[in-house]
């Protein structure tokens, strides 16, 4: 069976078997038919995860090589504090928390590293190519790979696979819980509640733009049955569907009084809505719960928090309602903080004002970073539409969601991030890979029909598309992946030089020095005060934010820090500096000229973020590795 013979598109016409199998048997048809279609679904398995394994290939290799991000240092800095601790509580600043649960046993294990921050996400995104699968019964063969391949090898969403950042994980949760909840209809088989809500309570512990799918599900689903009305398939009028389907509800009504077998059914079907439920809740309370001595290593306050942990409610399961309790009101008063905050008009500007500023560089990432899905969903969703007797409801369902989130995103930034564009990108790949499939199918018939001008440009067309978008991809994640003029997936938080081989001395020295192993001179990284959130304290609070990703790097590192301010405090170290220094470009000779042998060290200058923070490590040159 070829994959335009797919018996599990609603709607159409089997054409059954291939040449070979009409002097068959009528008896024997069947089985053929059966046959050939296990046949086929094994071979869109077995593509979808040799796609898969060349997904999680790409988004392994060279994981760890790229200096930290400001936001990714942020919250691996809180990963590990949480490792240290055993103190945890949600914070939607950070957003989270299923990453910091699930890193930090890893850095318990192998120690802090970015490529184990990353390594979560990097799984996730790989394995989101297998999620095709689920919405099978309602594509073809070929339009599953495809959708496969798009998941795979958008740029986007490899570049923000390979980052310590939450939203491919909120996209590939989400994602999967619908495709579950699909399988759920096609199937009535309610054994797949349960993949649905766990997968669901992954995406809302990943990040709290969650609920905007639900919304988008939501919007999508009321647009299908408005559509379902205005030209209705089973019924003369909208409103004599609407007639049909109450005499249905009614008749099932008197079914559930005198039937025994369907009150069975019923309750079998509400016991799995309960069990359903009561992992979604487990989820949900083990990410939000708080752990440890959340007060004492969080800037919240225990009337916030509550004084009951999750380890409490273990050890005493009597304390369990008051710790949902508490949890919920804590949930319930900040999870929207993220909206809240992004929809607030601000100081300095209005919502729309930065609507105009957000959306020209929303709409330029995906124009670069996602085009051949932009518009290849544009020809799968009219193509379903206007070219079908029946369309396709999860194809228009998808549609609607992407659009609306192409438009809508921006309105819901309060700074621009391109790892945004995920979000419209992975509901736009279902009726992009519909297009494609559409561009396939007509070159396969031109082949068959023995035009082969015409089957050779389909070929074309489709190599070059894929190949844009796997170059395309891979400039993004490997060659310009701290280039900020080249590549626009950057955000302004990513430093824009390598300073790894600076690192790796730096862990070499804080693990072999005695005494003080950095001295951090400036008052760009050195408050007034100390902070007791946040190490090295002598940072202060606004100036240990100033110093990511370095502050992670040195806590990481366990470094001994001296910090000193202004050049009056430098005779502290001036007999004895330190075997490393880390300044700003425009101190060094101030160091020179204060600090004896510090005109020998040995430094370079680097970016911090893309621009304007130049940065300078320097090294005793005795503590270098040779």
């Amino acid at each position: 069976m070829t994959d335009d013979d797919n018996p599990y598109i609603p709607g159409r016409i089997d054409a059954g078997m291939d040449a070979g199998s009409v002097s068959e048997p009528r008896d024997r048809q069947p089985l053929t038919r059966m046959r050939d279609a296990l046949r086929s679904r094994d071979t869109v398995v077995l593509a979808v995860a040799a796609i898969a394994l060349g997904a999680l290939v790409a988004r392994l290799f060279w994981l760890g090589h790229r200096t930290a991000h400001w936001d990714e240092a942020r919250v691996a800095y809180w990963i590990l504090r949480y490792e240290e601790t055993g103190a945890f509580v949600y914070r939607p600043i950070i957003h989270g928390p299923f990453i910091h649960h699930v890193a930090e046993p890893l850095f318990a294990l192998f120690g802090p590293s970015d490529l184990l921050g990353r390594l979560p996400v990097a799984v996730v995104g790989g394995l989101l190519p297998l999620s095709a699968l689920l919405f099978r019964e309602h594509l073809r063969d070929h339009e599953t790979v495809l959708l496969a391949v798009l998941f795979a090898a958008n740029p986007v969403l490899l570049y923000y696979s390979r980052f310590l950042r939450s939203d491919v994980l909120v996209a590939a949760f989400m994602i999967t819980a619908l495709g579950f909840l699909v399988r759920v209809y096609d199937t009535r088989k309610p054994r797949y509640l349960y993949p649905a809500v766990l997968f669901l309570g992954f995406g809302i512990a990943s990040k709290e733009n969650a609920l905007i799918y639900v919304l988008v599900w939501i919007g999508g689903a009321a647009l299908l049955a408005d559509t379902a009305l205005f030209r209705p398939r089973t019924a003369p009028s909208g409103l004599g569907l609407l007639r049909s389907h109450v005499r249905t509800a009614r008749r099932y009504a008197g079914r559930l009084q005198t039937d025994t077998a369907t009150r069975r059914r019923v309750g079998v079907c509400a016991l799995h809505l309960v069990g359903a439920l009561a992992i979604f809740v487990f989820v949900w309370l083990y990410a939000f719960a708080p752990r440890g001595a959340a007060t004492e290593q969080y800037p919240v306050t225990e009337a916030a928090v509550g004084t009951i942990t999750f380890g409490d409610a273990l050890a005493n399961p009597w304390q369990l309602p008051a710790l949902i309790e508490n949890t919920w009101d804590y949930w319930y008063n900040n999870y929207p903080m993220w909206s809240d905050k992004a929809l607030s008009s601000g100081e300095n500007s209005s919502l729309s004002e930065r609507y105009l500023e957000f959306a020209p560089q929303y709409l330029t990432v995906l124009r670069e970073y996602a085009l051949p899905t932009l518009l290849f969903a544009g020809i799968g969703f009219l193509s379903e539409r206007y070219g079908r007797e029946r369309s396709r409801n999860l194809v228009l369902f998808f549609t609607y969601g992407g659009v609306v989130s192409v438009i809508g995103y921006p309105l819901g930034l309060d700074i621009f991030g391109a790892w945004n564009a995920t979000h419209p990108i992975v509901l736009l790949a279902l009726p992009a890979a519909v297009g494609l499939g559409a561009v396939y199918r007509h070159g396969k018939t031109a082949l068959a029909e023995g035009d082969a001008v015409t089957s050779l440009l389909a070929a074309l067309l489709l190599v070059i598309v894929l190949g844009q978008v796997v170059t395309t991809a891979a400039g993004a994640a490997y060659i310009n992946d701290t280039n900020a003029e080249k590549n626009k997936l950057i955000q302004y938080g990513q430093p824009a030089d390598d300073l790894r081989y600076d690192l790796q001395q730096l862990d070499r020295i804080a693990a072999e020095n005695d005494g003080t192993d950095v001295l951090l001179y400036e008052n760009y990284f050195v408050g007034n005060g100390e902070s007791e959130y946040f190490h090295p304290a002598c940072m202060g609070t606004s100036e240990w934010f100033n110093g990511l990703p370095l502050s992670w790097y040195l806590y990481a590192a366990d470094a001994n820090v001296t910090c000193i301010q202004n050049s009056l405090d430098l005779d502290q170290v001036s007999g004895d500096p330190p075997p490393i220094i880390v300044t700003r470009e425009r101190s060094v000779p101030i160091l020179s000229q204060q600090l004896a042998g510090v005109g020998g060290y040995e430094y370079a200058v680097y970016e911090l973020r893309t621009s304007g923070t130049e940065t300078v490590i320097m090294f005793d040159p005795s503590a270098l590795a040779e």
